[in-house]
């Protein structure tokens, strides 16, 4: 739905600590348009992700069970730190499923982003502010947002001691955006909130995780993947610690793209799922190549003539993991002006409840983090 240039909002947005709205002189938030649905295509988007929640549960246990975690990449230390939390039920804050929604109103899962998900700020916060204060949207519009809300709610059931500290890159605008969005719903829920750059994570002799200044990290919120700190040179330390994290060690199970091979496996034919294997051979037609350790949107391989061998990178310092193909589902293009433009569907799930949408808007068949955040308005 187009809309007058708000050309007032990015100053207004900064206020609300979205400093990040034009990174590189690119538009990151766009001023000029929204996502207008039917409520009742929330309200499905909501039944999809409520059914995913139970669905991905289900098959982490089984994959526990069995043992084998040769499609997921995970040293032998991340397998039995998986084990650890699983078997300990540690509960999870949030995730963030990523949707194909088609014309007809028909729903995929592309994935999970259940240990890290970015654009939590912008979905919980800065859309919010630009639904409340916009003057051109039609009468008796609503928004899809009790994010906010969930997460304040969600705190108290997580059984964390009264001080949680939260760790991110010292230089992402962008994280740090996000961490300081969740301290405030962690104050709101009557917990002290403090901010540390990941990279200031101590190891002190007497076996705990502490801050530079020694003050042991009972609970820490991270921003950071699992496989990251795996990779560390603290990351022997880790089965050590005495910390509680979140997300816990058992939500890799969830976030990993080998998740999609083994709920194909355990529910073929699921009318919410794409055929996924990490048999290449196993998937008729066009496919694409998703490592299992990849995050937003690196390292993808498309294997479709209409596509031309389409690909995105992955940074050369994450270690590789094994490739899952799933079955290539183009986003549905639409015209934004004179070009093409594939929005995703983003739900955020708090405590297993979804609760909020936010969609990004790229230019090219996989959304990365360089593509839009386009608000959302429900009819």
């Amino acid at each position: 739905m187009a809309l007058p240039r708000d050309d007032a909002f990015p100053q207004e947005a900064e206020a609300l600590g979205f400093g990040f709205h034009s990174p590189d002189g690119r538009e990151y938030w766009c001023r000029d348009a929204c996502y207008a649905l039917h409520a009742g295509t929330a309200e499905k988007l909501a039944a999809a992700a409520r059914e995913l929640e139970g669905m991905i549960e289900a098959t982490a246990a089984e994959v526990v069970r069995r043992g084998d975690y040769t499609a997921f990449g995970f040293s032998d230390r991340l397998a039995a730190l998986v084990e650890q939390s699983h078997r300990a039920g540690e509960p999870s804050l949030y995730g963030r499923f990523d949707f194909r929604l088609d014309p007809s109103g028909q729903v995929k899962m592309f994935e999970f982003n259940a240990e890290t998900p970015a654009a939590l700020f912008e979905a919980a916060v800065v859309q919010l502010a630009w639904f409340e204060r916009h003057q051109g949207l039609p009468a008796g519009a609503e928004q899809w947002n009790a994010i906010d809300d969930a997460l304040v709610a969600r705190w108290p059931a997580l059984g964390l001691p009264r001080l949680i500290h939260f760790a991110a890159e010292r230089d992402r605008e962008d994280e740090i955006a996000q961490v300081a969005y969740l301290m405030a719903t962690a104050r709101a829920a009557g917990h002290e909130a403090a901010f540390l750059p990941v990279d200031d994570i101590s190891w002190h002799a007497e076996g705990r995780m502490v801050t530079p200044e020694g003050v042991p990290l009972d609970a820490c919120f991270k921003l950071y993947p699992w496989d990251w700190l795996d990779a560390e040179e603290g990351g022997p330390l880790l089965p050590l610690g005495q910390t509680r994290w979140i997300e816990p060690a058992r939500r890799m199970l969830h976030a990993s793209k080998a998740m999609l091979a083994e709920l194909w496996r355990h529910f073929p034919g699921h009318p919410l799922l794409l055929p996924a294997s990490l048999d290449r051979a196993a998937i008729d037609g066009p496919a694409i190549g998703k490592p299992a350790l990849g995050l937003e949107g690196q390292g993808m391989t498309i294997e479709d003539e209409a596509a031309a061998g389409a690909s995105t990178e992955m940074p050369e310092e994450l270690p590789p993991s094994p490739t899952i193909w799933q079955q290539w589902a183009p986003l549905p293009a639409h015209q934004a002006g004179t070009q093409s433009v594939y929005p995703v569907m983003g739900i955020w799930s708090v405590g297993g409840e979804p609760c909020g949408l936010g969609i990004r808007e790229g230019d090219g068949l996989v959304t990365t983090l360089e593509d839009r955040f386009v608000p959302h308005i429900l009819l």
